[in-house]
C-alpha cells in the first residue's frame, strides 16, 4: 500500500541534536553531575515537563539557575537567565542541505511530509532561524504540517500525540510512516498502527530507505 503520509521527528533526524553540549556546559557552572542525564534525571524531568508545555519558559529557568551554587554563578538576574537560555539551545545543531533536498524531493513525489516533534517554547525560535539559514525558507513552507508538542500539551510517546496527528490529517494509521530516533516513540508508533524507521542520531538517511519512498 502506498503511504500518504510521512512523519519526521525533528531533534536527531532533520536537525543534528547535541543534548550533551548543553549538559556539559551546565557542569561547567557547577551543576551536580546526578542532576544531568537524558533519562531519570532532574534536569530530563523538567525538559519533559516543558516540552509538553506544563512549565514556562520562566520556571524553567528559574529552576535551572537554582542548580547552580552561589559560589559558581559569575551571573546574576537578567544575565544569568539570558546566559541559561544560551546554554539550553547549545543542544540545538545545524540543518543538513542533503536532507532538506529529501525532503522536498518527497513531497515532490506526492507525500504529505509532517513534523512531529518533543520541542519547546525557548527551542523552536531557534530551531526557525536556523531553518532559514539553511534553507532559505520559513520552515512552515518546507512541511505540510507541523506537531509540535510544546503547543499540543502532549508528547512522545503518549499515544494521544499520535492520536492528535491521525485526526487532524484524516488518515488511517496504516497510511503513515513514523521516523525517529527513539526506540521508545517507535515502539509507541507501532502501538498505534504507525509503520515506524528507527534512524540513528544525528546520520545521513539510509538511501536504500529514501531510494524505496521515492
Amino acid at each position: 500500500m502506498h503511504k500518504k503520509v510521512l512523519i519526521f521527528d525533528l531533534g536527531g533526524v532533520v536537525i543534528d541534536l547535541h543534548v550533551d553540549r548543553s549538559f556539559k556546559a551546565l557542569a561547567a557552572m557547577g551543576v551536580a553531575p546526578e542532576l544531568l542525564s537524558e533519562s531519570g534525571s532532574v534536569v530530563n524531568d523538567m525538559m519533559t515537563k516543558y516540552d509538553r508545555g506544563d512549565i514556562t519558559t520562566d520556571e524553567l529557568l528559574d529552576q535551572m539557575s537554582a542548580f547552580i551554587p552561589v559560589d559558581r554563578c559569575e551571573e546574576s538576574g537578567v544575565a544569568l537567565r539570558e546566559r541559561m537560555l544560551e546554554v539550553w539551545n547549545m543542544m540545538l545543531g545545524d540543518f543538513s542541505a542533503d536532507k532538506l533536498r529529501q525532503l522536498e524531493l518527497l513531497r515532490s513525489k506526492g507525500y504529505r511530509v509532517v513534523m512531529l516533534s518533543n520541542t519547546n517554547e525557548a527551542h523552536w525560535p531557534e530551531i526557525e532561524r536556523k531553518f532559514m539559514l539553511a534553507a532559505g525558507n520559513p520552515i512552515n513552507v518546507c512541511f505540510d504540517a507541523l506537531y509540535l508538542s510544546y503547543r499540543m500539551r502532549c508528547r512522545k510517546p503518549e499515544p494521544v500525540i499520535f492520536a492528535a496527528l491521525l485526526e487532524n490529517e484524516g488518515v488511517a494509521a496504516a497510511d503513515c510512516i513514523f521516523f525517529d530516533d527513539s526506540m521508545v516513540n517507535c515502539e509507541a508508533a507501532r502501538a498505534m498502527g504507525i509503520e515506524a524507521v528507527l534512524v540513528e542520531r544525528n546520520a545521513p538517511w539510509n538511501n536504500a530507505l529514501m531510494d524505496s519512498l521515492i
